[in-house]
């Protein structure tokens, strides 16, 4: 059965019941909450039985990100958060600026072998990237400190 047959994205909340376990449960559940009482809308965009993709829009009803959850530790599993085409610029100290850069996303590592999607050179906080994906920041099963850097970064593109 192809793990990417169309059919209607379940709520969020649901799939990562379903999908998730222990922290990367706990962590994705956090973040759903927190997007949403910062005024952050999360709209169902796809999938499948396996892969449901949210897209994650900012208080002008842009898209800032997405979300997918398919529960598999393959790549990018079992739930991974992408922040959409930005340059980050401004203020940040040196610990959010390290990991923004940590999570600086090569064009073609999320979706390998597949075209480029895209991309192309980013500065972000000031440090040029030669060839990042259209989606410059992924962050893939975060950690709890991985996942509060996310959500400032997030806030930046509100």
């Amino acid at each position: 059965m192809p793990i990417f047959k169309k059919q209607k994205t379940p709520p969020i909340e649901i799939a990562i019941n379903e999908r998730l376990t222990g922290e990367a449960q706990s962590n994705a559940l956090d973040f759903v909450a927190f997007a949403r009482a910062n005024g952050i809308s999360l709209h169902g965009g796809g999938g499948g039985e396996v892969f449901s993709g949210w897209d994650i829009a900012g208080t002008a009803g842009a898209s800032i990100g997405y979300i997918i959850v398919n529960g598999v530790p393959d790549f990018p599993g079992p739930w991974t958060i992408w922040l959409n085409s930005c340059d980050f610029v401004g203020d940040a100290d040196d610990e959010l600026k390290g990991a923004a850069w940590a999570h600086a996303s090569p064009c073609g590592k999320c979706n390998k072998g597949w075209e480029k999607c895209g991309g192309g050179p980013r500065t972000i906080f000031g440090k040029d990237f030669d060839r990042l994906c259209h989606s410059p920041l992924m962050f893939t099963n975060p950690d709890a400190q991985a996942l509060e850097h996310a959500k400032k970064l997030l806030l930046m593109l509100k």
